[in-house]
């Protein structure tokens, strides 16, 4: 197989572009793009000048308008696509199916089934499956197991073999800890054709737990993160802080958030909602905690040696962003980009796996889930573990 017949992209929920960044420094192309954020399909076209960006509701605007009427979206060898998150995290209100949200992905399994791709790759939150010490569970009595499930069956039905693997993109040298549920589907008759052998991406020793320190003063490790660049880069606008955030800061130690400092600085009536990010400074000797998109006062992640918010330019930088990828739109519409973005290091990680596989180079490993074309279930890690051990022993 030649990667430049399988290379050609589609995406959706396509944000700011941090996936695509990833999928193009490992060799993909991307050929149409949509998403409903308008500032983030400007940024996204900045850096995507030969992709079709298509702003505007994925069901009003792409599949009723350009997959019915069929207009100019080109095929595709591949769809990426991030359902948006807010339903399943952790810091929301876990709406799951039921929300505004968690329903989007079922706009996937149409583009899945009329532009029939070879593959995919799905990205969301770890919060959407039922995640334990050893991997992904089953249990019928769990609600998170259900709707995980009832999503894996939808995508195996649009006719993919799937593979699922949470990560830990700290350990593939992004510097912040964050948790994600990585798919990737292979179209049936694509998948047995070729014989597909799909792995993991391994850690990579060398760039495991950069710090957020080695991040933002000297650049992660397989960026284009210079000094040089940082000063000519934009997005640097620094948050203007009341004086109780200054004096609540400049009293706070790295590693503390506010319910760890003295009632005098704190916020000794707030009673509810007490999540440990707030006014949470960074510790330099560790990656970040998870840069996110939303939310108010003191979740904006702050700095571990200046009383500050970091700006966006750093908090860029944490998603692993070159200093020379460049945001449109207004402070707080360019930080929920950032946030909202998968890390480009690991989707570039992501790819690259996903690239030799395409070319037939990739290795047969076993995954964290695993579901059939039209199956019912899926396979966790620890089944086909104990059914190996089993086998064993039956010899």
């Amino acid at each position: 197989m030649s990667i430049k017949k399988l290379n050609k992209l589609g995406e959706l929920f396509c944000g700011a572009g941090g996936l695509a960044e990833g999928a193009k420094k490992a060799g993909f192309k991307h050929v149409w793009a949509t998403d409903i954020d308008s500032d983030a399909c400007k940024s996204f076209e900045k850096h995507h000048k030969n992709c079709r960006v298509i702003p505007g509701d994925v069901y009003k605007k792409f599949i009723n308008k350009e997959m019915k009427k069929k207009k100019e979206t080109k095929p595709i060898n591949g769809l990426l696509f991030g359902f948006p998150c807010n339903d399943f995290s952790l810091v929301g209100k876990r709406k799951s199916l039921k929300g505004e949200y968690g329903p989007l992905y079922k706009a996937a399994c149409k583009a899945l089934e009329y532009f029939k791709p070879e593959y995919f790759v799905a990205e969301n939150v770890s919060s959407i499956a039922l995640i334990r010490k050893n991997g992904i569970k089953k249990d019928g009595n769990s609600e998170v197991y259900r709707n995980f499930l009832k999503i894996m069956q939808d995508l195996a039905k649009c006719n993919y073999k799937i593979f699922g693997d949470m990560f830990r993109f700290e350990d593939y040298g992004v510097p912040q800890t964050r948790r994600r549920i990585i798919l990737v589907g292979f179209r049936a008759d694509f998948y047995k054709k070729n014989d597909i052998k799909y792995g993991k991406p391994p850690k990579d020793t060398e760039f495991i737990r950069i710090t957020c320190k080695q991040a933002l003063e000297k650049g992660v490790p397989g960026t284009k993160q210079t000094k040089k660049s940082f000063d000519e880069a934009d997005n640097k606008e620094e948050t203007k802080h009341s004086d109780d955030v200054k004096k609540r800061l400049k009293n706070t130690k790295q590693g503390q958030n506010v319910w760890q400092i003295s009632d005098e600085f704190g916020l000794p009536n707030v009673k509810k909602g007490r999540m440990s990010q707030i006014y949470k400074k960074l510790k330099s000797n560790e990656p970040s905690y998870t840069v996110t998109g939303s939310g108010g006062g003191g979740t904006h992640v702050y700095h571990y040696s200046k009383n500050r918010a970091l700006t966006n330019r750093e908090r860029a930088r944490l998603q692993t962003f070159d200093d020379s990828y460049s945001f449109a739109g207004g402070k707080e519409s360019v930080r929920k980009q950032i946030g909202m973005a998968v890390p480009v290091l690991a989707a570039k990680k992501i790819m690259l796996e996903l690239k030799k596989t395409l070319l037939g180079k990739g290795k047969k490993m076993h995954h964290d889930v695993m579901i059939e074309p039209n199956g019912k279930t899926f396979v966790t890690l620890e089944e086909i573990q104990q059914n190996e051990l089993f086998d064993e022993k039956s010899l």
